[in-house]
């Protein structure tokens, strides 16, 4: 295991941006130029660390001494009041996505802050080049899952011989998950935000991606799950030698929060959301991904033995259920 493992993966979170504030500090770009170059460097890093972090972690086996991997029994195991959380929240999540009607009129419309400039900066207008886009966008989501849930959290441990650390960290990956999703579906009606694109769809209904929910805009949902991945392959590669080697665990959060943030910045350049959507969706992603396995598992301090916790009906005023218990 790691020593000072709460540091592992501090310098991982600045690597997605470091490059681009480079770039713009040395050349002076002008603002909108400057976001363009941003944006094309991270969209351009994404797929080498997708490639590189687990090919190069496998192909360099740990060193003796880390070559078994275990669960520290220090830390508290999945615990069975989580099993029912995940399984109650993860499926309410899924009921409201498919389930409940979306919302048809919005309750605001159009940018606010910076999110006019970017917009302008950023979007691409072409049908082609939008169905492009939100092609690419969705399958940098779809790896973000295979590569945090099926190969890091599942494959490589299995492979490594600790089907048990497979299991862990594939039932912290699926509970934060749940918290996350149920949170950011629940706000897009409660919110009912007008996409950037609402107002040139109600002069033109058919153009191209008018079919979509108009008032799903806050949060950004892709958004939310890829930096939910993000924030689980930083907890987790950060507390636990998953490719067994400091550099290489620390290059797969590095590597996850680069692609994250490459399905932010395709949000924005295909219309789908303005950029304070993206950084609401990324700030729920990742402080449920990152924090929820941090706080029930990998804290400071924490044994077996250590928490409790417990499932309460609530009746009054909001009926309900309530998860209690001490940490």
């Amino acid at each position: 295991m790691w020593n000072n493992q709460r540091n592992a993966p501090s310098w991982c979170l600045s690597l997605a941006v470091a490059i681009c504030r480079c770039e713009g500090r040395v050349r002076g770009l002008p603002s909108a130029l400057f976001m363009r170059r941003s944006a094309t460097i991270v969209l351009a890093l994404a797929p080498l660390l997708a490639v590189l972090a687990p090919v190069a972690a496998l192909a360099d086996p740990p060193p003796p001494q880390d070559h078994e991997l275990r669960w520290d029994e220090d830390r508290p195991r999945f615990r069975p009041v989580e099993y029912a959380a995940t399984a109650l929240v993860g499926g309410g999540a899924i009921a409201m996505y498919y389930l409940l009607p979306p919302q048809r009129e919005p309750r605001f419309v159009g940018g606010i802050l910076f999110d006019d400039a970017v917009r302008n900066a950023l979007r691409v207008h072409s049908p082609s080049a939008l169905q492009t886009v939100w092609a690419l966008s969705d399958a940098v989501d779809v790896s973000l899952v295979v590569l945090v849930f099926g190969l890091d959290s599942l494959a490589v441990p299995t492979i490594r011989g600790s089907p048990d650390v497979a299991l862990q960290l594939g039932l912290m990956d699926a509970e934060a998950y749940a918290f996350s999703s149920v949170l950011a579906i629940g706000l897009y009606d409660s919110v009912g935000r007008a996409r950037p694109s609402y107002e040139d769809c109600q002069r033109d209904p058919s153009f191209v991606g008018c079919n979509v929910s108009p008032t799903a805009s806050f949060p950004s949902g892709h958004t939310n799950e890829a930096f939910t991945a993000a924030g689980v392959s930083c907890a987790n590669h950060g507390f636990v030698p998953i490719y067994g080697s400091r550099l290489w665990d620390g290059l797969a959060c590095a590597r996850d929060v680069v692609l994250a943030t490459s399905d932010g910045l395709l949000r924005i350049i295909g219309d789908r959301h303005y950029a304070t959507d993206v950084l609401a969706g990324a700030a729920i992603g990742f402080g449920f991904g990152f924090g929820m396995p941090t706080l029930l598992h990998y804290g400071v301090g924490r044994t077996r033995s250590s928490a409790s916790w417990t499932l309460s009906p609530m009746v009054g005023q909001w009926t309900g259920i309530v998860l209690v218990g001490t940490l």
